[in-house]
């Protein structure tokens, strides 16, 4: 089993800075050509988190599987 922590903590911090560029681009006054390359830099925040907690969900889904046996038998209808 792997420590997920340090990938929860990766989440956090680049989906909330991710978060902060993007306000802080659009609310700060400045010239177009800034505002669209720090969005540019908040968007790539935002997806590394999403990537990251996609990732991490999938891996916990994967542990927690369990394999079922299922017995199945079938009836003759004659």
């Amino acid at each position: 089993m792997k420590d997920k922590s340090l990938d929860i903590l990766l989440v956090a911090l680049f989906g909330l800075s991710g978060i902060a560029v993007l306000t802080l681009a659009w609310v700060q006054p400045m010239v177009i050509s800034e505002r669209i390359l720090t969005a540019i830099i908040g968007s790539i925040g935002l997806i590394v988190a999403l990537i990251k907690w996609l990732m991490l969900k999938s891996a916990l889904a994967r542990e927690n599987a369990c394999p079922v046996l299922v017995e199945v038998s079938v009836k003759d209808k004659r």
